[in-house]
């Protein structure tokens, strides 16, 4: 008695069968290639801004918000994030000849933590601008609530960074803020920023 092993016999592929396979993968991989390359070209897009006034010029993502309206220069935000949208923003005061970096961000210090939930400053450092010039930076926490009423109670925690330079009697501030999940990745756009930012 003989019993059946399940094995079905070799299926023999055709060298046009080949060519197929082949010719599909590549195809893959090349719309792939592609569409990774279109995504980073739409991401890459950049808007101008020019403040003549304040002899600021700067690039930024294309899709993120601008406002000119506030106590800063101008300000971006990325509206598509959910939760709390990384913002970008830029403002200046003038100082005294006496006036150090660690005077400006002691007074910013004091402001934010009269309005920002565990506003909590986590370090100074330098920083290297396009042009080479050194900058100060300081690097903050604080807890944000969404305003939206139906995420009531819903709170993220953020990290901040502000990177400040005295030039001609002015202060001015860069000030980065993202949700502390994405932070890491968010500083990349921030160092375009930086490296598009003339003043």
């Amino acid at each position: 008695m003989e019993f059946e092993t399940g094995r079905s016999p070799a299926v023999q592929i055709t060298a046009r069968q080949r060519w197929s396979i082949a010719i599909t993968y590549i195809l893959i991989v090349a719309g792939l290639a592609l569409g990774f390359n279109q995504r980073e070209s739409t991401l890459n897009l950049a808007s101008e801004y020019n403040n003549l006034e304040a002899g600021i010029s700067a690039k930024y993502p294309a899709r993120w918000l601008l406002e000119e309206t506030g106590s800063f220069i101008f300000r971006v935000r990325d509206m598509a994030h959910r939760g709390f949208n990384t913002v970008i923003e830029v403002s200046a005061a003038p100082v005294g000849r006496d006036t150090s970096e660690r005077n400006v961000f002691d007074q910013l210090t004091l402001q934010r933590s009269q309005v920002l939930t565990d506003y909590t400053v986590l370090g100074y450092d330098d920083y290297l601008l396009a042009d080479d010039a050194l900058a100060v930076s300081m690097s903050y926490s604080f807890v944000a609530r969404d305003s939206s009423p139906f995420l009531e109670g819903v709170s993220s925690i953020v990290n901040g960074l502000d990177i400040l330079t005295i030039r001609r009697g002015q202060a001015l501030v860069v000030s980065f803020r993202a949700d502390a999940e994405i932070y890491q990745r968010e500083l990349e756009t921030l160092r375009w920023f930086i490296q598009h930012l003339e003043f």
